[in-house]
C-alpha cells in the first residue's frame, strides 16, 4: 500500500487564474472609465459647438456681405471659452483642422455637399474638434482620441412678422372690411389697451396673433383666437437695429432729361402716353410723385432712394415742403424696381401707393427689396420721428408683386394690398400703428429663401437647425 496521497495541493493555479482574472476585469474597467470619458467629453463638445453656432448666427447682420467676418468668429470662440474650452485656434471655410484644441466658423456651410443650406449667408456652421486624454489606454501607448463635434444654427427663421408697436393706443391694429386675409407669420399688437385689437366685418388667419392688451369686434373672427395678455417682446421694435443711409445727408442729386440721379426739387410726374422714365438711386429732395398714364414705363434702377424734404419756388416763393414716395399706378402702365429702397427721411410726405380699381390686372406694378446688405428685405424705411401715414392700396394680379418690408415706426400705416394671383414670396409691416383695409384673399408671405442674411425681422435671434 502506497503512502502516497491522491490529493493535489492546488492554490498556487488558483491564484493565477485569480490574478488574470482581475487582470481583465481591471482592464475592463479601465476600457470603461476611458469611453466613458470620451462619451462625456463628446457631450461637452457638442454643448459648447451649439453655442457657438448659435453665437456665431447672431452676428450675421453685423457682418452683412463678409461671410465669416471677425466679430463671427470672435463671437464663437468666447461662446466656446463660456463653455470650458479656452485657447481654441479658429479656422473657416472648411480648412484642415490641427491636432490641438480647434474651432471652425464656416460661413455659409460648407462640410457637406449636399447641404441645403451651403449658399445661404444667415446660416452658421460650427465644429469642434479636439484630442481627448486616455488613461487605461495609455498602458498600450494610446495617449488620446480625437473626437469633434458640428452644429449649425441660422438667424432670420420664422417669427412674427407684423407689428403694431404703439404701447397704448386703442386700435392698434384694426381691420376694416378684411375678409380673406392670411399671414404666413406671426402677428405682434404690443398695446396694453383693452381695445388694442378693433375689427369691423373682418376674418383673418395667422399662426399666432399675440396681444398686450384686448381686442374687440363686430362680425369678425381670427384663426387662431388671439393671445390677450401677452407681455411686448423685447426689443419692442424688431428692426430698431437698422441705422440711417450712410448717404442721408449727401447732396440733392440731378436730371438728365428723362433720367433721374435724384433731384434738387420735387419730383412731380403726370406721364405722358407711352413715355419712359428711369430712376437711379440717390437724394431726392421734395420726394417723387408719379401719375403713371396709359403705356407709361418707369424703372428703378437697384439701390437706396434717400426722399427729404424739399419745395419748388414759384417766382422766388417757396412752395410747400414736399417729401416721400407717391405712386398712382395707371391703365396699362409699368412700374418696376428690383432691390430697392425708399428711405423717406422728411417729414413733408409718407409713402402712398395706390391704384384705382377699375385699372386691376390691366398694369405691371413690381417692386421688391434688396436681397443683401443692411437692408436686405427692406423695401420701405420711414425714419423715426416721421408721423405721416403711409398707405399701400393695390391689388397684385398675374405679374404684379411688392417683395419687402414697410417699416415706419412712428406712424400709422394703412395697408389693403390684395394678392388674387400673384401672391409676394415676402412682406412685412413693423408700425407704430396698423389699419388693414378692404382686404380680399390677401396674403402676407414669409418666404425669404432669397435674402442672403434671412429675414430682417429676426433681429437678434439665432435657432439651431442641425
Amino acid at each position: 500500500m502506497s503512502g502516497r496521497s491522491d490529493f493535489h495541493d492546488d492554490s498556487g493555479q488558483v491564484l493565477v487564474v485569480v490574478a488574470l482574472c482581475l487582470v481583465v476585469l481591471i482592464g475592463f474597467l479601465g476600457l470603461a472609465v476611458d469611453i466613458g470619458f470620451v462619451r462625456h467629453e463628446q457631450r461637452r463638445l457638442q454643448a459648447a459647438a451649439d453655442a457657438a453656432a448659435l453665437a456665431g448666427a447672431l452676428e450675421v447682420r453685423v457682418c452683412g456681405d463678409s461671410p465669416n467676418c471677425s466679430a463671427m468668429q470672435t463671437a464663437a470662440q468666447t461662446a466656446l471659452a463660456e463653455n470650458g474650452y479656452s485657447g481654441s485656434t479658429v479656422i473657416t471655410d472648411c480648412a484642415t483642422p490641427g491636432t490641438a484644441l480647434t474651432l471652425m466658423v464656416n460661413n455659409p456651410v460648407c462640410l457637406s455637399s449636399t447641404d441645403p443650406n451651403k449658399s445661404k449667408l444667415n446660416y452658421v456652421e460650427a465644429q469642434i474638434s479636439e484630442t481627448a486624454p486616455l488613461y487605461f489606454s495609455r498602458v498600450f501607448g494610446v495617449n488620446g482620441f480625437r473626437i469633434k463635434a458640428r452644429a449649425q444654427a441660422a438667424r432670420g427663421l420664422g417669427g412674427p412678422c407684423i407689428y403694431a408697436l404703439n404701447p397704448s393706443a386703442s386700435g392698434s391694429l384694426s381691420v376694416l372690411a378684411g375678409l380673406g386675409f392670411q399671414s404666413k407669420c406671426g402677428i405682434v399688437v404690443e398695446s396694453k389697451s383693452p381695445t388694442a385689437v378693433t375689427c369691423l366685418i373682418g376674418l383673418m388667419s395667422a399662426p399666432e396673433i399675440r396681444v398686450s392688451g384686448g381686442t374687440s369686434g363686430l362680425l369678425c373672427g381670427a384663426v387662431p383666437p388671439p393671445i390677450t395678455g401677452v407681455a411686448p417682446p423685447t426689443p419692442a421694435d424688431p428692426l430698431a437695429y437698422l441705422p440711417a443711409p450712410p448717404n442721408a445727408n449727401d447732396a440733392c442729386g440731378t436730371r438728365s432729361g428723362n433720367v433721374y440721379n435724384g433731384s434738387p426739387k420735387p419730383v412731380s410726374l403726370v406721364l405722358p402716353l407711352g413715355s419712359t422714365y428711369v430712376f437711379n438711386p440717390g437724394v431726392y429732395c421734395g420726394g417723387i410723385a408719379i401719375t403713371a398714364a396709359v403705356l407709361s414705363n418707369v424703372t428703378f434702377n437697384p439701390g437706396v432712394y434717400i426722399l427729404r424734404n424739399g419745395h419748388n419756388t414759384i417766382l422766388g416763393i417757396p412752395g410747400p415742403t414736399t417729401s416721400g414716395l407717391t405712386i398712382t399706378i395707371g391703365l396699362l402702365s409699368s412700374i418696376v424696381g428690383n432691390g430697392v429702397m425708399f428711405y423717406n427721411e422728411g417729414d413733408g410726405g409718407s409713402f402712398s401707393i395706390t391704384a384705382t380699381p377699375a385699372l386691376l390686372g390691366l398694369s405691371t406694378y413690381q417692386l421688391t427689396a434688396p436681397t443683401s446688405g443692411n437692408y436686405g428685405g427692406i423695401l420701405f424705411f420711414q425714419a423715426h420721428g416721421v408721423t405721416n401715414t403711409g398707405t399701400f392700396l393695390v391689388n397684385l394680379l398675374q405679374g404684379s408683386r411688392m417683395d419687402g418690408v414697410i417699416y415706419m415706426p412712428d406712424a400709422l400705416v394703412t395697408y389693403g394690398v390684395g394678392a388674387v394671383a400673384g401672391v409676394s414670396r415676402f412682406n412685412g409691416i413693423v408700425a407704430d400703428r396698423i389699419q388693414f383695409t378692404a382686404q380680399i384673399l390677401s396674403t402676407i408671405g414669409n418666404d425669404y429663401s432669397t435674402l442672403q442674411s434671412g429675414s430682417p425681422l429676426g433681429g437678434d435671434h439665432s435657432e439651431l437647425v442641425q
